[in-house]
C-alpha cells in the first residue's frame, strides 16, 4: 500500500476533557518521512514497524492506522505555537509597507512593527512554549483517560495513576499561561477590560523585574 494513499475512514473518540460524544473524521493522510512533499509539522514512528511518518498538525490525536505494517496508530498531540499565526501576520505587515516620500509615517510605522515583533517573539519563546507543553499534557490526559473504558480493572488503576501524574505536571504549565488565556477570553467581549488587564499584567512583570533583588532578600527573611 502507498504510504501517501488514503485511509479508510474510521470512528474517533473526541477529547473526553472537551466534549462528551464521539465524533466521525476520516482519518489522517500520512507520509513516509522521505517521501513527505507539503508542509507538515508532526514527525513519529510506529510502535510496531519502527517507520518513520510525518503527519499535518490538523490531525493530532486522530486514531488511525499504520500505512505500512497495518498496525493501530495515534498521532501525536503536538498543538502548534499559539504565536505562530500572529508573528506571520506582522511579519506579512512588515513587507507590505510601503515607502513613498516623506518617508517618516513609514518608519513610525515599520518601528512600532518590529516592536510588536520582538514582543511576539518573546512570548514565542516562553509563553507559547508553555502553552503547547500544556497542551501535550492535556493530550496524555485525554488519551489514558480513553483508555479506562478499557482493560481490566489493575490495568484500569495504572490509568487512574498516569492521569494523576499527568494532571500534575499539567498544572503549572496551565497556571502560567492562564493570565494570558484569559486576557484573550475578556478581549472578545470587552476590550477595554482586556486592555487595562493587560497593562496590569505587564506592570507586575516590570515590578518584579526591577524589584527582584529586593523581593529575594524579603524570601530570604523567612
Amino acid at each position: 500500500m502507498s504510504p501517501s494513499a488514503s485511509l479508510r475512514e474510521h470512528v474517533v473518540h473526541c477529547d473526553p476533557l472537551e466534549h462528551a460524544g464521539y465524533d466521525e473524521r476520516p482519518a489522517p493522510r500520512l507520509y513516509s518521512l522521505s517521501r513527505t512533499r507539503q508542509k507538515i509539522s508532526i514527525r513519529f514512528k510506529c510502535v510496531e514497524c519502527g517507520r518513520q511518518m510525518e503527519a499535518r498538525s490538523q490531525d493530532s490525536g486522530v486514531d488511525t492506522k499504520c500505512p505500512h505494517c497495518s498496525a493501530p496508530i495515534t498521532v501525536p498531540r503536538i498543538p502548534l505555537n499559539p504565536y505562530s499565526r500572529p508573528i506571520g501576520m506582522v511579519v506579512r505587515q512588515i513587507k507590505a509597507v510601503p515607502f513613498p516620500f516623506p518617508y517618516v509615517p513609514q518608519l513610525v510605522q515599520l518601528s512600532v512593527l518590529l516592536a510588536v515583533l520582538a514582543v511576539f517573539g518573546l512570548l514565542f519563546v516562553t509563553i507559547g512554549l508553555v502553552s503547547q507543553i500544556a497542551g501535550v499534557f492535556h493530550g496524555l490526559i485525554a488519551d489514558a483517560r480513553k483508555q479506562l473504558r478499557e482493560g481490566s480493572a489493575v490495568e484500569r488503576s495504572a490509568q487512574v495513576v498516569s492521569i494523576a501524574i499527568y494532571a500534575a505536571l499539567w498544572l503549572p504549565f496551565w497556571l502560567t499561561q492562564l493570565p494570558f488565556s484569559f486576557i484573550g477570553s475578556l478581549w472578545s467581549s470587552r476590550r477595554v477590560s482586556a486592555l487595562v488587564a493587560a497593562a496590569v499584567v505587564l506592570a507586575i512583570f516590570e515590578g518584579i523585574a526591577l524589584y527582584s533583588p529586593q523581593i529575594v532578600k524579603l524570601l530570604h527573611l523567612f
